[in-house]
This record gives C-alpha cells, structure tokens and sequence, in this order.
C-alpha cells in the first residue's frame, strides 16, 4: 500500500451555492450546507500549513458568492498556500479584484466555458488577465466554439475535461473514457497549450505524481476533498455518500483522517478489472474511477459505466 504523511492537495467547497444550474455538474442536489465561515477557515488553512500541503483547490458551487471570499483568499496568501479558483465566470468584477491583488503563482483561476456566449466583460477579463479556461468534453468531440479564440493564445492554458456522471441520463452526454482520450490526442496535435483532465483512475498521472501507478486513484493519496461544514471525503464524488465521511478537520486529528481505513481502498492497485479487456488502454488503465463504479453500481471494484457502451454512447453493454 502507497501512501505518505499528506495529501498534496485539498479540494475545498467554501459554498455549495451556484447562480448557474448546468445539468452536468456534479455537485447538483447536494445536501444545502451553510458556507464556511472566517474564523473556521483559519482554521483548515492552519492545518494544511503545519502538514505542509502546499495546494488547495478553492471549487463550488460558485466562489465568487461567498460573502467573504476575499477574506478567505488573504489567508491562503498569509499562510502561502498556491490557490486555484475554479468560476463559473459571471463575477468579472470579482475575479478581476483577485487577479489585481493576487499573481498567478499564488492564486490561480480558472474559468468554465460551457455556454456559446460570453459577456463582453469576461471576453476582456480573459484577454487581459490570461486565466486558465477549462470545458467539458462531450459527444461532439470538440472544443467549443466559444473557446476556440483562446486556445493556444500564449499564457492561456486550456483544459478539457471528461465529464463525471451521476446517473444514467448522464450518460447520453458521454463517450467511453478510451473514445475520449483518442479524441484528446488528436486535438492535441492540432492545438497547442491543450490538457486533459480525467480521473487517474483511468491513466495515472505518473509524470507529476509517480508513486499513483501502484494505487488505485487520488482519492487519498494525492487529494482530500472538504466540504464547508469541514467534512473531509476521499474525493468529491463521494460527497451524496455519508458512509465514507472520514472525519472533520474543524475538531478532528488529521492523522486520523487520513489514517482511516476506507482509504485503503484508494490506496492499493493490483489489476485493472474492467471486463474490456481488448481495450486498446486496458494495459495501463486502471479501470476508471471507483466513486463512479459505487454512484452507479455500490461497488468500488465495478468497472466504469462511462465505458460500459460502445462508441459514442450507444446502449449499455
């Protein structure tokens, strides 16, 4: 079993309000919980000092509506926590507050394109303040066409996501993970500055992080995942799923969160057990992601149902 004194990196939810309802996002109808307040997120960024984790991923719902955000930010930067924003994009104001204050080596946003238009004001933002623009992937395979003017403009990195799922209408949007990464390679020798973002509970991210090609997934090993109540899960999807809350990093020993038993799930990979076995990744697959596997199917060893179809998203096999 693989593991070390911390994770990298902490992925936090100071809210779970949004003022957009994209149906592929995957924290919808998420349990309503109250932002985190000043006080106690001085508190979770003390902690991550003393181990030493030198990333947090501040997500959402949207951040730019926490009341306090800035104050929030302020001590990411006071005590020299690397932050990256992930937004929706609707507050420029906001964000262009932070970009003024703050340079890219200690906050970092990201912006969501999901929608064929931009506001004039975000279109400006992206030019002037450079943010990383990030889109899912779908069953067109392309990047969309209100992301196209910004792919390859130099100091805009540009990221494309393979959607997570949560149930099965999702899957009419989605194409099998090895379809996707097929794809992915292809823009990529068109593009420049084109990432792609997916689960290393398919391919390991051994370049950054080598010790995930003998684990399962992230989920404890490279990250946390907090809510805003400061409830720490192995990673957000598991977050509609109160049995793997590992503890609380408001009142409990971090040792013992991240000693908990249902980590060794994560944290041991010993074959890939997906049943496609003449998939041209089934070699260094390593059978998608578990918390997908259990949202569908109750079992962290089930195979990934986004691969479960043939092609581009024909009927489940």
């Amino acid at each position: 079993m693989i593991t070390s004194d911390h994770p990298f990196y902490i992925q936090f939810y100071p809210t779970l309000s949004c003022n957009l309802s994209c149906d592929f996002c995957f924290n919808r109808n998420l349990k309503p919980t109250q932002d985190i307040n000043v006080i106690d997120f001085k508190k979770i960024v003390s902690v991550l000092r003393e181990l030493e984790i030198p990333f947090i991923d501040i997500l959402g719902g949207e951040p730019t509506l926490h009341p306090d955000l800035m104050k929030l930010m302020a001590l990411t930067n006071q005590y020299g926590l690397r932050t990256n924003i992930s937004s929706n994009g609707t507050n420029v104001n906001a964000l262009k507050t932070l970009s003024e204050k703050y340079d890219r080596d200690s906050v970092r946003i990201g912006i969501s394109i999901n929608s064929s238009n931009l506001s004039d004001n975000l279109h400006h933002y992206i030019l002037t303040y450079k943010p990383v623009i990030k889109s899912i992937f779908d069953r067109s395979g392309m990047i969309p066409e209100s992301c196209q003017p910004y792919v390859g403009l130099p100091g805009i990195d540009y990221f494309l996501l393979y959607l997570d799922v949560l149930d099965h209408d999702d899957l009419k949007n989605i194409v099998p993970f090895y379809d996707y990464h097929r794809k992915l390679n292809e823009i990529q020798s068109i593009y420049n500055g084109v990432n792609g973002v997916y689960c290393s509970g398919f391919i390991p991210d051994k370049e950054h992080h080598p010790f995930l090609e003998f684990v399962r997934c992230p989920a404890g090993t490279t990250k946390l995942s907090i809510l805003p109540d400061g409830s720490v899960y192995p990673c957000y999807l598991f977050f509609r799923h109160q049995q793997f809350e590992l503890g609380n990093i408001l009142y409990d020993d971090f040792d013992k969160i991240w000693q908990h038993p249902m980590l060794d799930n994560f944290r041991r990979f010993h074959k890939n057990k997906c049943p496609k076995t003449s998939c041209e990744l089934f070699g260094t697959c390593h059978g998608g992601c578990p918390a997908t596997s259990f949202q569908f199917y109750k079992n962290l060893s089930g195979p990934d149902p986004r691969c479960m179809r043939d092609g581009w998203g024909n009927k489940e096999l």
